[in-house]
């Protein structure tokens, strides 16, 4: 995977990067774009649409993943984490209910960041909407969990 810097933006005076990358290399290239905004270096969660196969599946009550309370969250959305107790404490119902307002959009939290992801190149005139995405994340995170860092 190819991955370049696209741009930094500030959001509340942090410094959020913009990257591009190349998660496959064919004819055309399909490309992917994340923004990162600093955070706690807290258990690593992954919340990814589900798709093809796992979608499918989910319809049938086959599914992978850390199951959390909210029935259409579990079939939307694969949540991955080494720490599932953490995973659930982050991702509290009111997070759930955000994300599930924008289901082209991935998410992780942890390792020190928090990470947006969208399918295709980089949109700049979309940037500050992201931007402001992001902070709505951040901000429906129990502020208790930024106190263990």
């Amino acid at each position: 995977m190819t991955t370049r810097l696209a741009m930094t933006r500030e959001l509340d005076g942090v410094d959020v990067e913009i990257y591009e990358r190349i998660v496959f290399i064919g004819t055309p290239a399909i490309v992917e774009t994340f923004y990162v905004l600093p955070a706690p270096d807290w258990p690593k969660v992954r919340i990814q649409r589900r798709r093809g196969i796992s979608g499918l599946l989910s319809r049938f009550g086959r599914r992978s993943g850390i199951e959390l309370d909210d029935d259409a969250f579990n079939a939307a959305y694969r949540v991955s984490c080494v720490d599932p107790e953490f995973a659930i404490l982050l991702l509290n119902p009111e997070l759930q209910a955000f994300i599930m307002q924008k289901r082209s959009v991935d998410w992780s939290a942890g390792g020190g960041a928090i990470k947006l992801f969208y399918g295709g190149a980089l949109r700049r005139s979309r940037v500050d909407r992201s931007l402001e995405r992001l902070r709505r994340f951040r901000d429906l995170i129990d502020s208790e969990l930024f106190d263990l860092a």
